[in-house]
């Protein structure tokens, strides 16, 4: 299948209607299928949230609907979405007719620019286009290979990198645009700002990549660069794997974990901190889990043993053994490390592994989460997550047994 597409490495300005007329005139010089513009094309980045005026954002997408449906074109670009009183930094299709098709939310913050500014996002989408699957990267998110290759699992048919990426530094743009194609078997689009923000020169290095990493077109200066892309299944003399590897073991003591989390602060990454019995896993542990991991970078579980359980819960439980409750969690994505304790309460453990983010469910009060303020005490957070569903392992017992 051939795509002609453009990408248009512009300049982006902080008035929002000298970007809306710069993508405007490019719609409407461009002989293209599908036209891509930047990371936030339409407002680029700003100093404070207040700035975004999203009455008129609603608007320019109104005009660039209007301006697609008459052209006949396609346009992707990136702009910011207000939603119960939280920001995005979303990427959207425009398609031909006009519609709109959302493509999905940035997942990685950059902490310099995105943070002050964006709610991490909640999810990709993979709008189609011309009977194509397009998968959107936006910026930061490039440096993850996960979420590219997440992206081929669901079914893209090429990869598309909306960008404000650094001038300092186009040789890893340029280098990990290479590297999803090659790894993904996929062609890569990479469209990148001409602008600055706080004093740091944004663009440049636009390009489209083919599924063998060839660079097949490329962009130096503003303006629009059109490219005939053929898109289709490569033959290789190796198959894309996606193998299940067997990866070092979860279930560890405290003492081959804290070196392992010792190095992983150095690489400035969070831990999060929870526990619980676990005995009966039903959706609502894996959604807990789930959003505990999303407040930061590994995910440590504090696994009560069968000998705490039955100080806390009686004699009668747990109801499987701590062996084959750990061996199930461990199965779970979001689970990184667990460690088994055997007192009441996860106290010592808190004190030793000393999280930057202690989680527990929103039905504890905070002054009675233990360990809460010995985490606040060096500048940690503590964080109560509400429940998605109306379920529990002691729930679960009492319905098996009514149906005897």
């Amino acid at each position: 299948m051939r795509l002609k597409i453009a990408i248009v490495q512009m300049p982006v300005k902080e008035r929002l209607e000298e970007n809306l007329n710069y993508i405007k005139e490019s719609i409407a010089k461009s002989g293209a299928e599908l036209i891509i513009f930047p990371e936030l094309a339409l407002t680029g980045y700003q100093k404070e949230k207040k700035a975004f005026n999203f009455c008129r954002i609603q608007k320019a997408i109104e005009e660039l609907s209007f301006v697609a449906k008459r052209e006949e074109k396609g346009v992707l670009l990136g702009l910011p979405v207000l939603e119960k009183d939280k920001i995005y930094n979303v990427a959207m299709l425009i398609d031909e007719k006009g519609e709109l098709k959302p493509a999905g939310e940035k997942v990685l913050l950059y902490p310099e620019f995105d943070e002050p500014l964006f709610e991490p996002g909640r999810g990709k989408k993979l709008p189609i286009f011309k009977g194509l699957r397009l998968g959107v990267v936006i910026c930061f998110e490039l440096r993850s290979p996960e979420v590219a290759r997440n992206l081929l699992k669901a079914g893209a048919d090429l990869l598309i990198v909306i960008a404000q990426w650094p001038a300092s530094r186009l040789f890893q743009w340029k280098t990990l645009l290479r590297a999803r194609a090659i790894e993904n078997q996929m062609p890569v689009i990479g469209v990148n700002a001409l602008t600055e923000f706080q004093g740091v020169p944004i663009g440049g290095g636009s390009r489209i990549i083919s599924s063998k990493g060839k660079v097949l077109a490329r962009k130096k200066e503003a303006g629009i660069l059109e490219h005939t892309l053929k898109v289709e299944t490569p033959t290789y003399p190796y198959p894309l794997r996606t193998p299940l590897l067997d990866f070092p073991e979860k279930i560890i003591n405290l003492g081959k974990l804290k070196p392992i989390l010792e190095k992983r602060r150095k690489r400035g990454q969070k831990v999060v901190f929870t526990n619980g019995c676990f005995d009966l896993l039903h959706a609502g542990h894996v959604s807990y889990l789930r959003e505990a991991r999303k407040l930061g970078d590994i995910l440590v579980l504090g696994l009560n043993t069968d000998s705490s359980i039955k100080k806390i819960k009686g004699p009668q439980r747990p109801i499987n053994p701590e062996e084959m409750r750990a061996k199930v969690l461990s199965a779970l994505e979001c689970v990184d490390f667990i460690v088994l304790f055997e007192e009441e309460t996860p106290e010592r453990l808190i004190k030793e592994i000393r999280p930057d983010i202690l989680v527990k469910g929103e039905d504890w009060e905070e002054d009675k989460i233990v360990g809460a303020t010995f985490v606040k005490s060096y500048g940690g957070k503590v964080v109560r997550i509400p429940f998605n569903y109306k379920i529990s392992t002691t729930m679960l017992i009492e319905k098996i047994r009514s149906q005897k």
